[in-house]
């Protein structure tokens, strides 16, 4: 690359001047002194090296030598011994200040190739990393700016996963014999890659010479020289990965080793960056998606829908791929599969039954069938492929599915395990981890609640006598078991149904997950039979989505009033319904929909009904009045539906629960509902005329309960 010519006043312009008039003024000490120092006159060339470049170090040379045999002239001594010795110092020094002109201008170019080639990269990186959410977004922008900016002849990055392995993410240029042995590099292996990652350092092979050399097995591999750099990423002691580059031969030398250790670092920040907005993407999307399948498919009571609507949610935002497995006759038969793009999803559904499952295989789903128990495969091994294919097509197909992680659910009904859900990474490049099992699982614990509720439906929907089987099987879909605990929170719930019957009640209550609270909802729908369990399978559905936002509780509230109207079957439907967000402090918001207010009951038996502004009931336009209140730890809170204070004695009056409530909060707590329910039977002669839901939630910081 030639050197740019320094304008007027720029330093090498400036070095030139002065060596020029430096040597005029050794001419004119030597004309009008008469002391000849044609030998000095060599000083005016070094001079000029100094700062000026080749061409002009040339030219002041060139002077240098020519007024060097003038002197001798004026001199009257040329050719003379003395003359030839010191023209003979000024040849050599000239000669020496011509070299280190040449050295200067080449450190110069080097230094402009280097800045351009630095700012050519950061801008084309600023603008394709800008948009990029996740580590292989960054990874591919890099690469191909780093291929045609740089002149690579291949570029890869490769991710240091947990299991001590380097898995390629993206690999542009690829080349030589075996290149596919090489998308996976473990730690151990005596690869150049490995090296680098295990020594922590910056690895350069100038050419293929050197890399046989220290690698003898990759003999052969390139095909043609080049220069090989391997780059390991890493950042406050965590390594991340490896960027491994190759040039032709001699275009980055070894002054360049810095900028491609800072190309490297940049690299690293990115990647680090994308790792964090990925992880806070997914963290984002797993709350969104569990409420969005919480509200859609609780509202589906087809089979096909519900099987359509589980591929819909989870592709392609959790997975690449989506596989939907129910046991039948003691196999698993494929009921749904989904892939993020449609024309493969239609190759792959005219596929389906032509490979089936292998009951007895050692791992993949019918293990999961077999066990209950979800698998996760953050990087899919050769032997779970192996053990998964029924056939050598079978395993040559699967094998070409560039499958690269996955995780199977077990689908978990009333009776046991019903099927399985399968969902794998492929050209996404993701990969699954712990933190995503127990969003999945809770994913297809809905899922087969789903699946549950239609099967009944379907089954019982021509037989009249069947409706309160199906009304039953979707009252337990809405009403599953709270989680025993949500931060500081325990939880416990019972439900006891008093139906006769197709008269199965709206009764329902539904907990909330959120990042620094606990969301509650009890309510009641009014009326009976299936449109009441319908109606209430919207408004948990509902709460659901509307809880998962950042709203109060009373926002949250005027929400469900709006989102359930086009649901209630008459103008005069209604839901009544009580929401409390309980904070990791203890303190907590409650409203009240036109249903009674929770009671909290202390460890010391003490019994408090907390006041409350009653709003309307759901439905019929609400405008809550937030309540606040304080638990202490021990503290419990008690939301109930009207059946713990409407139920009837044998002798017609009402029975006053009140008696059993401190009791509630003194005993132990999973078993404080249980004591509650058995005296209110025995008072209401085993009897109850009405369905009721009991939430209880203890503060329990310590964790003791």
């Amino acid at each position: 690359m030639a050197s740019p010519t320094p304008a007027r006043g720029e330093p090498g312009g400036l070095s030139w001047v002065t060596g020029v008039l430096l040597l005029g003024v050794m001419i004119a000490v030597d004309v009008v002194l008469g002391r000849q120092i044609n030998g000095a006159y060599a000083g005016a060339a070094v001079l000029t090296a100094i700062n000026a470049d080749l061409r002009r170090t040339a030219g002041v040379a060139g002077l240098t030598l020519v007024a060097s045999i003038a002197s001798g002239v004026w001199n009257d001594n040329l050719g003379e011994r003395d003359w030839a010795i010191r023209f003979a110092t000024c040849v050599l020094i000239c000669g020496l200040a011509l070299l280190a002109a040449r050295a200067n201008t080449a450190r110069r170019e080097r230094l402009v190739r280097t800045t351009t080639l630095a700012q050519r990269v950061l801008d084309a990186l600023a603008v394709e990393l800008t948009g990029a959410r996740t580590v292989k977004d960054v990874a591919e922008g890099f690469v191909g700016h780093t291929m045609g900016t740089l002149g690579a002849t291949s570029a890869m990055v490769l991710t240091l996963d947990a299991d001590g392995v380097l898995r390629t993410l993206t690999w542009h240029g690829r080349s030589g014999s075996g290149a596919d042995h090489y998308q996976e590099v473990p730690l151990t292996s005596d690869l150049p890659g490995a090296v680098a990652v295990r020594e922590g350092r910056d690895v350069h092979y100038r050419s293929v010479k050197e890399i046989v050399a220290a690698f003898p097995d990759l003999a052969g591999y390139y095909s043609t020289d080049r220069s090989l750099h391997l780059l390991p990423l890493h950042r406050d002691g965590t390594t991340y990965g490896l960027l491994a580059i190759t040039f032709p031969p001699d275009l980055f030398t070894p002054h360049e080793d810095g900028f491609l250790h800072s190309l490297a670092g940049a690299l690293t920040s990115a990647v680090r960056r994308a790792a964090e907005l990925q992880d806070h993407d997914a963290a984002t999307q797993r709350t969104v998606l569990l409420a969005e399948a919480s509200m859609s498919l609780s509202r589906s009571l087809d089979m096909d829908t519900t099987v359509t609507e589980v591929g819909r949610l989870l592709v392609p935002r959790f997975a690449d791929w989506c596989s939907l497995q129910l046991l039948r006759d003691g196999r698993l038969e494929t009921v749904s599969l989904q892939h993020r793009d449609p024309d493969t999803t239609e190759w792959a559904r005219s596929l389906m039954g032509a490979f089936p499952t292998r009951m007895d295989a050692p791992e993949g789903s019918a293990l999961v069938a077999r066990t209950g128990q979800t698998e996760i495969y953050p990087f899919i091994p050769a032997e779970l492929i192996e053990a998964s294919a029924t056939s050598a097509e079978h395993l040559e197909l699967l094998q070409g599915l560039g499958l690269t992680s996955a995780i199977i659910v077990p689908l978990i009904g009333r009776d046991g395990v019903v099927g399985t859900l399968t969902l794998i990474h492929a050209e996404s490049g993701r990969r699954y981890g712990e933190e995503d099992v127990a969003f999945l699982e809770a994913v297809a614990d809905r899922v087969a609640v789903a699946l549950d509720t239609a099967a009944t439906f379907e089954h019982q929907s021509e037989r009249l006598a069947g409706v309160t089987l199906v009304a039953e099987a979707a009252q337990r879909a809405i009403l599953a078991p709270p989680p025993a605990r949500v931060g500081p929170v325990a939880l416990s719930a019972r439900y006891l149904s008093a139906a006769v019957e197709a008269q199965i009640g709206g009764d329902l209550y539904e907990i909330v997950p959120g990042p620094s609270s606990v969301r509650m909802l009890v309510g009641d729908v009014r009326g009976k039979g299936l449109a009441a369990v319908r109606t209430a399978t919207v408004v948990l559905g509902e709460f659901r989505a509307a809880a998962a936002g950042t709203g109060d509780v009373a926002h949250v509230a005027r929400e469900i009033d709006r989102r359930i109207l086009p649901y209630l079957p008459d103008a005069e439907d209604f839901v009544t319904g009580i929401l409390v967000d309980i904070r990791a402090d203890g303190c907590f918001d409650v409203v009240s929909c036109g249903h009674p207010a929770p009671v909290l009951l202390s460890a010391r038996g003490v019994v408090e009904a907390i006041a409350l502004d009653h709003s309307p009931p759901l439905g019929l336009g609400v405008d809550p009045v937030v309540g606040r209140g304080r638990l202490a730890p021990g503290d419990r809170l008690l939301l109930f539906t009207d059946g713990l204070i409407e139920a009837r004695s044998p002798g017609g009056g009402f029975v006053d629960p009140t008696p059993f409530l401190p009791s509630v909060g003194r005993s132990d707590f999973g078993t404080a509902l249980d004591g509650l329910l058995a005296s209110l039977k025995e008072a209401a002669g085993h009897a109850l005329d009405d369905d009721l839901a009991l939430l209880l939630a203890c503060y329990d910081p310590e964790g003791a309960t």
